[in-house]
This record gives C-alpha cells, structure tokens and sequence, in this order.
C-alpha cells in the first residue's frame, strides 16, 4: 500500500524571508508581493489568482468573490485587513485589464510565471525547500486549522466539496503535537 506524501510546508520564518523578496518599488515586484501575499493569506489557488477580475475585489468591504468555475461553487472570503493597503496600492497602478492581476501591458498572467516567480523568490530568500504556488495554499490552510481547529469551515474556505480533502491539513498541524513529543524527556 503507497502511503501518500505529506505536502511540504514553511515554517513562519522561512514565510516571512519570502514576503520580503519582491520589491515594492517596481510594479512588477508589488504585483508579485500582492500575488503570495493574497494566496498566504487566503489559500487562493493558482488558477483563482490568475483568473481574478477587478470586480471580485471590493476593499471597501474587504471582500473577496472567488470564481471558481468548471461547475464548482463560487465563493466569497474576506480580505484581512492588513492585506488592503497593499491590494489598494497595486489597484492604484495596475494597468487597464480584464485581470486584477496582470502583466504591465494589461495581458493575462500565465501559470507558468506565477510558478517561476514563488521558485525565484524561494531560491533568493535561501529557501531549499522545493515549493511552489500550491504550496502557499498548503501553508495557510495549515496555519489556519492550526490557530481555529475548525475543519468544516476550513473545508468551505478552500472550497472543497469534501472534507476528506481538507484532512490532510489536520495531519500537517498535527505535526507540531510529534515534534513536541519528540522534545519530551520521558521516564527513564
């Protein structure tokens, strides 16, 4: 029987030297920041970054539309606050394009760039890890059921149909219950 491998995580320091890799001084760098820090914070899916309209963003009332497509449910989430200053400056100065997220000349931004751009930015925060867009997504659900130990509405953030697939991330935050036993003296 194949046991399924455990997706890999960062620790909250390894997040950090990530968050600080893109300079907000180019567009391109606030655009990228603005990316993983949405998918950290949110648990977005690659596909939902690159397919987020203007419209699906309302900072005013720090709301979030998530379309999902391919006959998935559609959902809203909330935007923590300390994402807005930075989504409002990016909104300030992205170009005219049907994407929230684009390139500078207001085209759709591909897959294939948002995966380069976490490896890039990984590799220059000294992260060995291999990581990739996903990988934010495994990062915030973790910390979530972590910080709540709430798994339905854990399940119904990450829009998953069936708890099942949410479950790996109880597995992931129970990791620190091993590592802590691991540190305790025993009875000898």
């Amino acid at each position: 029987m194949r046991k399924n491998k455990l997706p890999v995580i960062l620790e909250p320091e390894e997040v950090q030297n990530l968050l600080k890799q893109p300079s907000k001084r180019y567009p391109t760098g606030l655009r990228n920041k603005a990316i993983m820090s949405l998918m950290l914070n949110c648990g977005l899916r690659l596909s939902e970054v690159v397919n987020l309209k203007p419209g699906n963003i309302n900072l005013t009332k720090g709301k979030l539309r998530v379309e999902s497509g391919k006959g998935k449910k559609d959902r809203d989430l909330a935007i923590p606050d300390y994402l807005t200053d930075l989504l409002d400056t990016w909104r300030n100065i992205r170009p005219k394009s049907n994407y929230f997220f684009s390139t500078l000349k207001g085209r759709k931004l591909s897959d294939r760039y948002i995966q380069q751009m976490v490896k890039r930015y990984a590799q220059k925060a000294g992260i060995e890890k291999k990581i990739f867009p996903h990988t934010l997504r495994h990062i915030y659900a973790t910390e979530y059921y972590k910080q709540t130990k709430d798994r339905e509405m854990l399940r119904r953030i990450l829009g998953h149909s069936d708890i099942s697939t949410t479950t790996i991330y109880i597995t992931l935050a129970n990791i620190d219950v091993e590592n802590g036993m691991k540190s305790f003296q025993g009875f000898l």
